[in-house]
Parts: C-alpha cells; structure tokens; sequence
C-alpha cells in the first residue's frame, strides 16, 4: 500500500498502536482464546491492568480536543473505574480487579463508540470541503484542458489581461497530488466507517456473555478506526495546503516563523475550524497549541 510522505507522523502513531496491539493486546486476546489452558487469575489481572491502560492513554488526547462536557464526564467516570479495578490488582485481589477491569472496559467501549462517532463525521466534513474544488482543478488545469493553451501563448503584461490567476499554476502540477489525497483520503475513511459498521462487532456487543477475547477486539478495532480517520483527515487538510497554496507566505510573516516551523496552528492554509484536526493527528492538543499564539 502506498503511503504520503505527509502522513510520516501519523503513519508512525499508527505503527506505535499496531505494535502495542502486537505485543501485549495480541498475546491478551491470544491467552483469552486458549481454553484448554490455566490462566492464574494473576496472569489475566496483569493482562488487563496492561491492555487498558494503554487504551486510556490512546483515547486522552481524543477526548482533550472532541469531547463535549458530556463525553468528559464519561470519560472521568471511565478513569475512576480504572482506578478502582487497579487498586484491587496492586493489593493482589485478582479475581476481583478481574470483574472491575470488565466493567471498564464495556464503558470504554461505550466511550469509544461516541468517540468514533466524532471522527468519523468530521472526517467525512473536511474531504467534502474540498471535493468540489478539487474536481474542478482536475478538470481545468491539465494538458487537455482550455486553459494549458494559454501557457503557451506570450502575454505582454502591459496590453493582455491575464488569463489564469498565476497563483494558480502550481495547479498544473499538484493536480495528481490532489487526486491522490482524493482517493487515499476516501479510502482510509469508507475502511473507518467499515469497522463502525461491522456486523460482526454488532453481534458481539449484543453478546450477554461477551468474552474478554471479544471485549478486547471491540476496543482495538475501535481504537484502529480513529487512527484510519487521522490519516484520512490528514488528506483532505493536505488538499486544503494546496488550495490555500498563496497564504504560505503569509502565515510566515504573520506569526514570523520558518518552514521547518510551520506547525498547524501557525499554518493558515489549514481552514481554522480544521485546525483542531491538524493538531490531533500529530498527537497535539488544541487548546495547548492555541495558546503558543498569544505569545507570537
């Protein structure tokens, strides 16, 4: 699969949680599976205490810059319980840290849902925004079209009135990378939307006598789903980068900063409501970032 160089760091958060999966969230879901096999309820406490904590640590920074007051109260709630169930496991109480870690993680799952729910739509918001003026720049500024012919006519600045904005020439070019963002960015987000669908985690979730293996796979899927959306995001404000090409410079001068510098809040080809996504998908949080302005 061919990956954007402009999704490095997202691609290397996405690598970080496929790792943890790999390691003690597989073996987890791996254990759980082997009934033919005597796991001490030490054993499946350790698993649990690991495999959700490294889940609250993934879903803090997505409850730092989408969580409505609602979304917060669940997910301090959330924190309480872990807390709880983990007090149990560090004074040795296994089997009961066992039914607490449980009851975590079905909230989690719960909190998950409505966390997914946000990515989900905002990143559908920001591909459309620029699908329309994207599929207007495939169709105007190529080879074929009527407006390449006007590059190759000489024009007197003093006498002919210019006939394509020479902000817009770059255009010629970045074509294919906007119809590479184009089509990476749909794709990552129909498999987001694919796992929130999924009919298999439906049933699982209906399940009475729901697993550990089950519950753990519910989360991961869930927890994948919103890194597909980072990626995806991360297309459509790559898009926007080139439509808003002219305010480079300009976010330059303002905040009197360097390319190499150029971090999303200082960056206004990014739309301002989309900087919040810009933020997350490097891991940043929003209001954190908001506040470097003040000292600009």
């Amino acid at each position: 699969m061919r990956f954007l160089p402009v999704e490095n760091n997202i691609k290397e958060n996405r690598m970080n949680i496929k790792k943890y999966f790999s390691s003690s969230v597989l073996l987890c879901i791996i254990l759980y599976a082997v009934h033919s096999y005597a796991i001490s309820s030490a054993v499946k406490s350790n698993l649990d205490y690991t495999f959700t904590l490294e889940s609250l640590r993934h879903i803090q920074i997505m409850i730092e810059n989408f969580g409505d007051e609602q979304l917060k109260k669940k997910h301090t709630d959330l924190k309480a319980l872990f807390q709880d169930a983990s007090e149990d496991y560090y004074s040795q109480n296994f089997t009961g840290s066992e039914l607490k870690f449980r009851k975590v993680k079905i909230e989690l799952i719960k909190v998950l849902e409505a966390i997914d729910d946000i990515y989900l739509k905002r990143t559908k918001a920001i591909l459309d925004s620029t699908s329309k003026e994207s599929f207007d720049i495939l169709i105007q500024y190529s080879k074929e079209s009527g407006l390449a012919a006007y590059l190759k006519k000489p024009f007197d600045p003093l006498k002919d009135t210019k006939t394509i904005d020479p902000t817009m020439y770059h255009m010629f070019h970045d074509r294919e990378k906007i119809t590479t963002y184009l089509r990476e960015g749909y794709k990552k987000y129909e498999k987001a939307l694919n796992i929130f669908n999924d009919q298999d985690i439906n049933y699982l979730k209906k399940k009475s006598n729901l697993t550990m293996k089950g519950i753990n796979h519910i989360i991961s899927r869930y927890t994948e789903l919103v890194y597909l959306c980072r990626e995806a995001k991360q297309n459509g404000i790559e898009i926007h980068k080139l439509l808003n090409l002219k305010e480079e410079s300009k976010s330059l001068k303002k905040y009197n900063v360097t390319h190499d510098s150029l971090i999303p809040i200082y960056d206004d080809r990014i739309p301002e409501k989309y900087k919040v996504d810009a933020n997350d998908n490097l891991k940043l949080i929003h209001s954190l970032e908001q506040k470097k302005l003040t000292t600009k």
